[in-house]
């Protein structure tokens, strides 16, 4: 009988090893409910840049081309008062993914469709950061890039294609984007030195449990260790 209680143990310990490293393992999926706000005056609403508006569907996706960047489906700044192509003093950008995960990687859209204008106020330079305590400290995110490429147009406008990345994971609450940056050149700078994007979806591998539950499999596993010493 105490051989069978202890096989019992022992077998209850390895599936949640098993199930750790099948999670670990597992390719990167769509982070849901990621959330944003910026310090930059805006025009257009941030929040259609990462609730899906514009991918196929209209739906949060790893992949596909999005539409043309317009109102409603990306977002823009107001007109800025730095140098159009030079940092935007004080400009950030903070996502939040409404949960901890391990966070492995995301794809990004640029501005574009139906103007090269509207190509140059894409984001260029960006420094990418990230924070696994709710944005109280932040780090830089090795190998996330520091540009992105610049967006299409032609007429009617083109659709955006997809720019993906990946890096080793890490714990993340937070992402943000600081030392931001357009394409400048404008022909009209007057009126069209702004910044911003199509659409950003962010992936990992899994999401890291609450505190509470890792206490409950902790005190499952004790449990289990207790009733096989008393048999």
């Amino acid at each position: 009988m105490e051989f069978a209680i202890k096989t019992l143990v022992l077998s209850t310990a390895t599936f949640g090893l098993m199930l750790s490293v099948t999670q670990n393992a597992q390719a990167a999926t769509l982070i849901p409910g990621v959330t944003a706000g910026t310090t930059i005056s805006t025009q257009w609403a941030l929040n259609d840049a990462v609730n899906g508006q514009g991918l196929p569907g209209n739906t949060p996706s790893l992949t596909g081309d999005h539409g043309e960047s317009l109102i409603g489906n990306s977002w823009r700044s107001d007109i800025l008062s730095n140098t159009q192509g030079t940092t935007i003093p004080s400009g950030t950008i903070t996502f939040n993914l409404n949960g901890s995960y391990n966070l492995s990687g995301f794809t990004f859209w640029n501005l574009g469709g139906g103007s090269e204008e509207l190509t140059r106020q894409g984001i260029n330079n960006v420094t990418i950061e990230y924070s696994n305590n709710g944005g109280t400290t932040w780090s830089t995110l090795s190998g996330a890039p520091t540009s992105f490429t610049q967006g299409t147009f032609g007429t009617p406008g083109t659709n955006q294609t997809p720019q993906a990345f990946s890096f080793a994971s890490v714990a993340a609450t937070n992402v943000r984007f600081t030392n931001l940056s357009n394409f400048g050149a404008f022909n009209n700078p007057t009126n069209n030195n702004r910044i911003g994007f199509s659409e950003i979806q962010f992936a990992a591998g899994t999401k890291i449990p609450e505190p509470s539950s890792l206490l409950a499999l902790l005190a499952f596993g004790l449990a289990g260790v207790s009733l096989g010493k008393r048999i």
